[in-house]
């Protein structure tokens, strides 16, 4: 049996990487520098590019292209408009960009299992698509991948991909079969009423007041109208309205997001923002209009290729290392758009240490991941993807 494993050498090139993109964070499809940067170390290693026109991001091709079977494998590689605070030495020396999601991980991941399978390239007789995808926390990259045409072109099976984990052991992987992410839509609510003089309220519609009532109704639609089995978050992250203390004003406008995982209850939930939303503006004399727009699909992994992935862990880092994921994830990943052309599935690697940092929520500002996450990740994708090849 052939095994995937990296050697020290590759450990600390892959360290180093990371580190450099770490350092110099770029936003949602605007990731020229790190296009160039792994468009340049793949050719260093020899691997072919895919002829397909991206802005950002890149496809590889590894393989002799002798049979019809054809896999895709994908990372990320964009960060998120946070300014970084973890304290690292390679801290983001970018103002308002920091890589708190683990995407620098998920890219040097996807690197050296490239270039461990480019060594076993002879006996790999179909192709092997190694995605770096821009955009996903803007949740619009896969559809710049999947406009370009390459699956048109190559017809992969299956797709697969990763991310990190901080609730995993760092050296370990999560997976779980069936949901796995949430949905993601847009919510925004406009709630009108009549301004005024602070002082006089009665001669006016206060919607920041009727605010403050829809605010705790959105809360009971989750509470009494999703089975209490059934997952549904709902959160307002954005509220704006007036200009003054003493000045009520026309109008609030709050932006959040829905997440859900069964088309039923996402579903629901649109409908009754709808209904009882602006119920509640119209009996204080207000209006609230209701703009709710469908993003991302929720994440459902592919059974068999869970298995899959499984059996590549258990061949490289043990099975000791596998972690059975209790419940799908709230969050939501582009990723779903994939899966809506072809089966998959996503796992987790764990960057998680007994350095309490390394536990605190993706996206935090102060997170910090253990890189050994690196290494379990390039590992289990490139044995994965070798495995699916082997008569």
């Amino acid at each position: 049996m052939k095994q995937f494993l990296l050697s020290d050498a590759d450990k600390r090139n892959a360290i180093t990487f990371r580190r450099d993109m770490h350092a110099h964070p770029e936003l949602s499809m605007q990731e020229y520098e790190t296009t160039k940067k792994i468009k340049k170390q793949l050719t260093e290693w020899g691997i072919r590019l895919a002829d397909v026109e991206l802005e950002t991001g890149v496809i590889a091709l590894i393989g002799q292209g002798k049979s019809d079977k054809v896999i895709a494998l994908r990372a990320d590689i964009d960060a998120l408009p946070i300014t970084e605070a973890s304290g690292l030495s390679f801290h983001s020396v970018e103002s308002g960009k920091g890589h708190c999601c683990g995407h620098d991980l998920h890219t040097t991941a996807m690197l050296y299992a490239a270039k461990m399978l480019k060594a076993a390239e002879a006996d790999i007789d179909g192709l092997i698509l190694i995605i770096f995808q821009p955009g996903e926390e803007s949740l619009h990259g896969s559809q710049s991948i999947i406009k370009s045409g390459v699956f048109d072109k190559y017809k992969p099976e299956f797709i697969v991909g990763l991310h990190t984990w901080p609730e995993v052991p760092a050296g370990s992987i999560g997976v779980k079969k069936g949901f796995f992410m949430a949905a993601s839509d847009r919510l925004t609510l406009t709630v009108k009423g009549k301004g005024g003089h602070g002082a006089h309220p009665h001669k006016s519609v206060d919607p920041v007041c009727i605010t403050g009532y829809i605010l705790t109704a959105l809360q009971s639609i989750v509470s009494r109208n999703i089975a209490p089995l059934d997952s549904a978050v709902v959160t307002i992250g954005k509220i704006q309205g007036g200009t003054a203390g003493n000045v009520i004003p026309d109008q609030v406008i709050m932006e959040g997001t829905v997440r859900t995982l069964s088309p039923a209850v996402r579903e629901l939930v649109q409908q009754r923002l709808e209904t009882l939303l602006p119920s509640i503006a119209a009996g204080f004399g207000g209006e609230c209009i209701v703009e709710y727009k469908k993003g991302t699909p929720p994440v459902v992994n592919n059974d068999a290729i869970v298995d899959s992935i499984e059996k590549a862990a258990s061949e490289t880092i043990g099975t000791d290392s596998i972690v059975q994921l209790a419940s799908a994830s709230m969050g939501s990943e582009d990723f779903a758009e994939y899966l809506s052309l072809m089966p998959g599935a996503l796992f987790r690697i764990g960057t998680g240490n007994d350095d309490e940092r390394t536990h605190r929520a993706l996206h935090n500002s102060g997170i910090v991941f253990d890189e050994k996450g690196i290494f379990a990740g390039a590992q289990v994708m490139a044995q994965f993807a070798w495995d699916a090849f082997q008569k």
